[in-house]
Formats: C-alpha cells, sequence, structure tokens
C-alpha cells in the first residue's frame, strides 16, 4: 500500500481548491493509497471521510511558524509516507519541515499567490493584466500601480516574503498545476520546466451526462462564481445590455457577494435584463441550473488559473463563451468562443453565436468530448505515476 500525506490550507464547501482534494481524495484512498491530511483550517461543514489533523500553520499574510514546522516534522517521522503534496501552504518553516523529511515533495499550487504578492495578477490602478515575473517588477508596480499596499513597508515585506516561498517551491521535486497558463507562470518565476505537471482538476463520475439535457425553451446563460469585481459579472451584463431585447438570453446567476451583488442588480433593473438571482447554488443544484442553460458565461477580468465551472459545463453538453483571459481559451478550444479581456460588444457577438442553433449543437456536441479528457479516474492513475517517481513532463 502506498502512503501520501497532504498538506493544505483549507478543507470544508469554499471554493475550486477545495472541491479539488473533496474530489480525489475518496479517490485516492479507493486506489489502496493511504492518505493522511493535514490541514490548517477545516470548516464545520468538510466531509471528508478522512480525519484532518489540524496544525495552526502560517496563512498567506502570517510569519512562518517554527511550532507549526515541529508538529509536520513529527507527523512525517512518526508516519513516514512515500510522498508529501503541499497545496496553498505559504508558512515557508513548513515547507522546509517538508523537504527535510519527504522522500519526495509535490507542490500543487491553485492559483497566482505563489508569484503575486497581490494575489491576482491585476495592476489595481491603471487597471491591466500583470506578465511580468515576481521580484524587482513587483517593488516598481508598488510605486507605479500601487500593488499590495502601495510604496509602504509593508508591500516590500510581502514581496520579500512571496519571494521567499517561490524559492520554497523551487526546491520541490515536482509542482502540478491546472492549465497550461500557470505551467508558463511557473516556469517564468524560475520553476525548472521539467517538474512541472499539467494536471487539470477532475469530475466526479456523477458530473457527466449521458446526452445533453434538451435546450431551454427560453434562452439562457448561467454565471457561477464569486460575485467580485474581478469575476466580471457587471461586464457580463453590459455585454447582454448590446443584444436587442428580441434575441438577448436570460441570466441565471449563481453566488454572492453583497457589494457586487447590488450593484450588478441595480446594473440588471436599469438595462432590463431578465436575472434570476439564485445566491450560492450546492454542486448537484449547479449542475441542474447548468442544465437549464444553453450555455456558461465567464467573463472574467482577471487570468483565471483554470475556471472550474467552465469543465462542469462541458460535463453536460454546454458551451461556454467569455474573456481569453488565464486559462479560459485553453479548455474552451472548439467548445465555445473566448474573446478580447472588456470587449463587451466581442462577448455580445459571441452570445448570439453560441445560441444559434446549429452552431449550438455542433458546440455543445464538442463540449462533451472534450469532458471526457476531465475524467476522475485517469486523473488518479496520473498522480499514482508523480507520486511515485514519473517524469512531470
Amino acid at each position: 500500500m502506498r502512503a501520501i500525506t497532504v498538506l493544505c490550507d483549507r478543507l470544508g464547501d469554499v471554493g475550486g481548491a477545495e472541491r479539488y482534494w473533496e474530489t480525489v481524495l475518496p479517490a485516492l484512498t479507493a486506489r489502496q493509497v493511504n492518505v493522511r491530511l493535514l490541514a490548517r483550517d477545516v470548516s464545520s461543514d468538510a466531509g471528508y471521510a478522512l480525519r484532518p489533523q489540524t496544525i495552526r500553520w502560517a496563512d498567506e499574510h502570517g510569519l512562518p511558524s517554527s511550532a507549526a514546522a515541529r508538529a509536520v516534522a513529527d507527523e512525517l517521522v512518526e508516519h513516514p509516507p512515500d510522498a508529501v503534496i503541499t497545496a496553498s501552504v505559504f508558512d515557508t518553516a513548513v515547507l522546509d519541515a517538508v523537504r527535510l523529511h519527504a522522500p519526495r515533495w509535490l507542490a500543487r499550487i491553485h492559483d497566482h499567490r505563489a508569484f503575486c504578492p497581490t494575489g491576482d495578477r491585476v495592476y489595481p490602478q491603471f487597471e491591466a493584466l500583470c506578465s511580468a515575473p515576481m521580484g524587482a517588477a513587483c517593488r516598481t508596480a508598488a510605486v507605479v500601480r500601487g500593488c499590495v499596499h502601495g510604496p509602504r513597508p509593508t508591500s516590500y515585506r510581502r514581496i520579500r516574503a512571496r519571494e521567499a516561498l517561490r524559492d520554497r517551491l523551487g526546491q520541490a521535486d515536482g509542482v502540478l498545476v491546472s492549465s497550461r497558463h500557470m505551467r508558463d507562470t511557473c516556469a517564468a518565476n524560475g520553476i525548472p520546466a521539467e517538474r512541472i505537471a499539467v494536471t487539470p482538476p477532475p469530475l466526479p463520475d456523477a458530473a457527466f451526462a449521458v446526452a445533453p439535457a434538451l435546450r431551454p425553451r427560453t434562452r439562457t446563460l448561467v454565471f457561477a462564481g464569486r460575485l467580485t469585481p474581478r469575476k466580471g459579472l457587471r461586464s457580463l451584463l453590459g455585454a447582454l445590455a448590446k443584444i436587442d431585447p428580441d434575441e438577448r438570453p436570460r441570466l441565471i446567476v449563481a453566488g454572492e457577494g453583497d457589494h457586487e451583488e447590488r450593484d450588478a442588480r441595480a446594473l440588471a433593473a436599469r438595462d432590463g435584463i431578465e436575472v434570476d438571482w439564485r445566491g450560492r447554488l450546492t454542486t448537484v443544484a449547479l449542475r441542474g441550473a447548468i442544465d437549464e442553460a444553453d450555455a456558461v458565461a465567464l467573463p472574467s477580468l482577471w487570468p483565471e488559473p483554470f475556471g472550474l465551472v467552465g469543465i462542469e459545463a462541458q460535463a453536460r453538453g454546454r458551451p461556454a463563451v467569455g474573456y481569453r483571459v488565464g486559462a479560459i481559451g485553453e479548455w474552451i478550444a472548439d467548445a465555445g468562443f473566448a474573446v478580447k479581456r472588456g470587449d463587451e460588444q466581442a462577448l455580445a457577438d459571441a452570445i448570439r453565436a453560441v445560441l444559434e442553433e446549429r452552431t449550438w449543437h455542433e458546440l455543445s456536441a464538442a463540449a462533451l468530448a472534450r469532458a471526457q479528457a476531465y475524467r476522475l479516474d485517469a486523473h488518479v492513475e496520473r498522480l499514482l505515476g508523480i507520486f511515485g517517481g514519473a517524469p512531470c513532463t
């Protein structure tokens, strides 16, 4: 029996990173892998059969914890694994303990925080996307673009802390990322290309439709995600406002966010856009909402490391439209349309195109075919190979 120890920042019903472990860990244990689970934070609704051990190492803004590092070292000595995988662990003291005691260390990088002190690779002033490697460019951006906290000591401390994190991650035996976009980001920040494995998030078998549901009688789009400015809901509403009311689809919004929702509701009311505000949905309810719609929209204004709801829609046979940022264009491919970031007219044109009858059927078939690449069994087989020493590339 193989043994692995997983260290992850949070467990529970929070976001895409947490859903990854919710999907993968049961599949590993079903393959007779002995999994030990350590977490900094476990929410009360974490539905894991495994009993996680909580170790309060530092979060992304805290100072390294020697006590947490000792606890992790003791765990790895008492229960020696064949491999250790860390995910969103920002405590460099803990990572040093892993490097010292793990026979093989794999780091899963879920988002941009490892290489961006601000966390989203979007300049807060004179807004644009950042593509520079972390380091000197961040110090300049703190002055010129107001990154982190602007030209203040706290900004430079944050940058130094993230540089230390980057240097630790560069010592891992392998780095797992979800997309080619994140692979390129890691490589630009000094991670050797031969140590980077692209392992997109898998979907459980229950996520897949045998055949797509019938198209709804009323043209409908779904937007699902946290209601924050970077997710682009208001930009999507701007695109919908450019479509003639007789052709305009209704919109299902699955997500929460007080200020953004308030502003988006006002915008929809002003422009006469029909919106069904459903709040945050369970995984099963989200699948139902996708089946009610023609397509899913991802109008993200930041470089999405992946975009999980997109492949969830593909698994239901639903195409996607969105802005070509981060990894979105990668997985949309021939199963939808990705247009220039922030170009609301282009997004409106893409929405009209995806709703055209013949085009929709072609894209629906392409979506369901593309989704097969995200099957859980294949993902677990790849992970087990990497755990055992198989090349990452």
